[in-house]
């Protein structure tokens, strides 16, 4: 049988699935994901090299040393950047891309040297400067009211912009902030596509063409929105051109990527892709992922292959084919400065490889990288916003129930193994698909959440189980008793303490035939009832219950030092017993006549046993004495008698004296009082019956046999049924035969018990 879970479990697994939910929208902690758990992602997954044919041309201190040029690039003669085209061309790269600002003339020949290498390359790609400008807002009267800000693209010198196939901007975000995103279409410029989405369409333009025609045949009501590519007459030029309208049309149906994805995978009918169809792939994923992406960094500055532009300026073609540059033939080339504390160029960008080695990755090699991840369509992914939430309502629920269920170090180490596993999912993850798991605040928020969640939780039920052991306890021992053993249950062990005690002994009369008349069932409802009666005027006084045997009860009033007040208590506690079970056996058919004996002194009163059983009850002659007092009450024919040592100072008329007795086994006697009732005014006959008895009793311990038989005789007279005469009056006769010894001081010797 699946019990089922209890509401405040359910809440406390939902509340910590929420609490992960709202950390991933709180600023503060998706901050920490993107600065703690992506660098964590890559660390793990190390350092990668780019499978694109891309390389870095580096303009650096190196080459300025080399060519005795100025220290700032934007100097550098443009008939250089000429001859640098010239000699790039002959190993035939497939795209280049200068990450420099060509927007201010030189000299006509210089930039007319370079305009024409540019031509001539027929797949120069440049870059375009941002310029932001702020304009104030003015009411009717002039005065400012708010701030506008237009940006435009600066075009490179008009010789040159003619040249080129394209040219591209590429914003970037600057320091303190982490770079970890780019623009692939840039806002707020009329979605003209950047710097990395113009190259690839550039490289790839053949796959292109296909791409286009995949399109049009999966959706033909675009046909007419999108541009007519012939792949033999058709250049970069026009395949660049194509880019926003292909875009706009991805913006207005959401679905269409989709659409692309399932034709493209039912044509290749389960075979691998080619690489012209994971180039149409890469379009595909290029247009329908929205404007912006995460960059998916290969390592630290340099990872990406870089030569020094001095190298194919400096040297011949055949030294160079030499040294290796045989290698950028059908390549991309990123032209652009690589040395981000150089010139104080401010293009140098913080990246999770940062700390690695110290040194921030330059603009260019970020374009690179931007580059290879849509070729590669290995960007960083985070999770869709949905599986995102449901994953952390999962984990915290998951993490809540191996918190509370399984015992505390256990717990522990189950969560951080859960931890380990969940982390290596994310590595594989990561390195093979680039799809970013959140870490953050799955394994510092909601773990830990869920582990104090689960310490409360256990506390909570150890709180409540230990209340009710508390209270189960209570049934059986006192509250100080149980108190002691909640803070340590080694007090079990610590022995007992000495104190002052009054104890009252109950035994019901009749008790043996009954339990042998009525079945287990009958006389245990029975003697419940019958405990009831006898435990509420023992509480109400102020008693404590302590053993409870068969139809015997045992009750004590302790206390340091000897106190009259726990005498009139348990004085009082057997009157109010003997009204409640003459009232009981008024109620029942089977009456159970009860016998009382009490009996003070010094007492032991503490856990008694051994090994793994113990009991918490008084030891001591007292205890014994009581009990022997309880049976005297058969031979007087009473029911309630007490010692002298239990009785109070203020006992009036409430008692009256029954001789000492030498209990079997003993060698003391104990003077022995009867109890009447509690401050009620004796009939003339009661106050006659006591005074005779007195007397009686009186010539008794004197030896005079005849005068107390006498008198006894006369109580009997008065009340007929008055027991402790009987009695005497029978032993009357035995010591006038047997007289006992010359040293006799009055005491009776019980010779049973």
């Amino acid at each position: 049988m699946v019990r089922r879970m209890p509401a405040i479990l359910c809440a406390i697994c939902l509340g910590v699935g929420l609490l992960g939910i709202l950390g991933s929208v709180l600023p503060v902690l998706s901050t920490a994901e993107e600065n703690l758990g992506l660098d964590l992602l890559y660390w793990l997954r190390g350092v990668e090299k780019p499978k694109t044919e891309v390389m870095v041309v580096a303009i650096d201190r190196k080459s300025a040393k080399a060519l005795n040029l100025p220290a700032a690039p934007h100097k550098w003669p443009r008939s250089l950047h000429a001859q640098f085209l010239e000699a790039l061309a002959a190993y035939k790269p497939a795209v280049v891309a200068f990450d420099l600002i060509f927007h201010d003339p030189q000299s006509p020949i210089s930039d007319q040297a370079f305009a024409e290498a540019i031509r001539k390359a027929g797949n120069v790609i440049l870059t375009q400067p941002i310029d932001r400008e702020t304009f104030p807002l003015l009411d009717d009267k002039g005065m400012p009211i708010s701030r506008m800000t237009i940006e435009k693209q600066v075009s490179a010198v008009p010789a040159l912009a003619a040249a080129a196939v394209a040219q591209a901007p590429f914003p970037l975000p600057k320091v303190p902030i982490k770079l970890n995103q780019y623009w692939r279409f840039g806002p707020g410029l009329e979605d003209m596509p950047t710097l990395p989405v113009v190259v690839m369409h550039a490289f790839a333009k053949d796959a292109f063409h296909d791409f286009i025609g995949l399109l049009k045949k999966t959706d033909p009501q675009a046909s007419s929105a999108l541009p007519d590519l012939n792949r033999n007459t058709s250049g970069m030029r026009d395949v660049i051109a194509a880019i926003q309208p292909v875009y706009q049309l991805f913006n207005k149906d959401d679905a269409l990527a989709d659409r692309l994805r399932t034709a493209i995978h039912q044509g290749r009918r389960g075979r691998p892709k080619s690489t012209r169809e994971r180039q149409i792939s890469a379009f595909i994923e290029l247009y329908g992922a929205g404007s912006s992406s995460y960059l998916n960094f290969y390592g630290p500055p340099g990872t990406v292959k870089t030569l020094s532009y001095h190298e194919l300026v400096s040297k011949p073609a055949a030294s160079s084919r030499a040294n290796g540059f045989s290698s950028l033939s059908g390549k991309t080339i990123f032209v652009g400065q690589t040395e981000s504390d150089w010139f104080k160029a401010n293009d140098g960008f913080y990246t999770a490889f940062t700390e690695k080695t110290g040194v921030d990755i330059s603009g260019v090699e970020v374009a690179a990288t931007a580059f290879a991840n849509l070729m590669e369509m290995k960007g960083v992914h985070p999770l869709e916003p949905a599986t995102h939430l449901g994953l952390l309502l999962a984990w915290g629920g998951l993490c809540a129930l191996i918190a509370i269920h399984i015992p505390t170090l256990a717990s522990a180490g189950g969560l951080l193994l859960l931890n380990g596993l969940y982390l290596g999912l994310a590595h594989v993850q990561f390195k093979s698909y680039g799809i970013w798991y959140p870490l953050v605040v799955p394994v510092l928020v909601q773990t830990p959440a869920a582990f104090i969640a689960g310490l409360g939780w256990k506390y909570r039920n150890a709180n409540m189980e230990r209340k009710n052991i508390r209270e189960a306890f209570g049934y059986y021992l006192p509250d100080d008793v149980v108190n002691r053993l909640a803070a340590n249950v080694k007090a079990l062990r610590g022995g007992g303490k000495v104190l002052y005690g009054i104890c009252l002994f109950t035994d019901a009369e009749s008790y043996t035939p009954l339990s042998e008349k009525l079945d287990p069932e009958h006389l245990t409802r029975l003697m419940n009832d019958y405990y009831e009666a006898i435990f509420k005027p023992i509480k109400a006084n102020k008693g404590l219950i302590l053993q409870v045997v068969g139809d015997s009860v045992l009750a004590i009033w302790s206390a340091p030092q000897p106190d009259d007040r726990l005498k009139t208590a348990a004085r009082k506690a057997a009157v109010a017993i003997q009204k409640a079970v003459q009232e009981f056996n008024s109620k029942v058919d089977d009456p159970l006549p009860t016998r009382i004996g009490i009996h003070a002194g010094d007492i032991l009163l503490g856990n008694i046993g051994a090994i793994d059983h113990f009991e918490y009850r008084p030891v001591g002659d007292i205890v014994n004495t009581a009990s022997r007092l309880e049976g005297l009450n058969k031979y007087l024919g009473t029911w309630m008698l007490m010692s002298k040592e239990a009785l109070g100072k203020e006992n009036g008329n409430v008692t009256r004296p029954m001789g000492k007795f030498v209990f079997k086994g003993k060698s003391h006697p104990v003077q022995v009082f009867e109890i009447l009732r509690e401050h009620a005014r004796l009939s003339e006959s009661e106050t006659d019956t006591h005074r005779l008895f007195s007397l009686a009793l009186e010539a008794f311990e004197e030896q005079r046999w005849e005068d107390a038989d006498r008198l006894f005789e006369k109580v009997l007279k008065i009340n007929a049924g008055d027991g402790p005469s009987k009695f005497y009056r029978k032993l009357c006769d035995e010591l006038r035969q047997v007289p006992p010894n010359s040293d006799w001081n009055g005491a009776v010797h019980l010779e049973r018990k």
